[in-house]
């Protein structure tokens, strides 16, 4: 039986897609996952782009669903992605388990970053352009 709780969230704001995971995922989780990413970021694929990748309520996974996300990396890099920030969670298996589900050879320009929180990411894609200020003083001091 599927359970009536998301298995992810997408946010599209500028230049940045915003990923949350939740709960443990199967193959059909990841399908509709890949199909949404794709469908949500296709406006600002025509540049560089940032991802954020919150997997702080993410569970460890059946390893079928590796092929999927494994293949949605790929395809971010051969679409102009440019920066990657990951919010990962103590749990040591769920970290492993987001490295096997990324890792893929990735360019020398591509910047890679942990943060702590979604203010600390949202104040590294703000210096980095991906995201506008939100207020006059934001935009002097960047």
């Amino acid at each position: 039986m599927r359970s009536n709780h998301p298995a992810f969230e997408l946010v599209l704001e500028d230049q940045t897609l915003w990923v949350r995971a939740f709960g443990v995922w199967t193959i059909r989780d990841v399908e509709d996952y890949v199909r949404a990413f794709r469908e949500l970021v296709a406006p600002v694929i025509g540049q560089p782009w940032a991802l954020v990748l919150d997997v702080r309520q993410w569970q460890a996974s059946p390893s079928e669903i590796f092929a999927a996300a494994l293949d949605n990396s790929e395809w971010c890099l051969a679409n102009q992605l440019a920066h990657v920030i990951a919010l990962v969670p103590a749990d040591h298996l769920v970290g492993w388990q987001f490295v096997k589900a990324t890792s893929v050879d990735v360019p020398g320009s591509l910047v890679r970053q942990r943060a702590a929180s979604d203010e600390e990411a949202r104040q590294n894609l703000r210096v980095a352009g991906f995201i506008r200020p939100t207020s006059p003083a934001e935009e002097f001091s960047a």
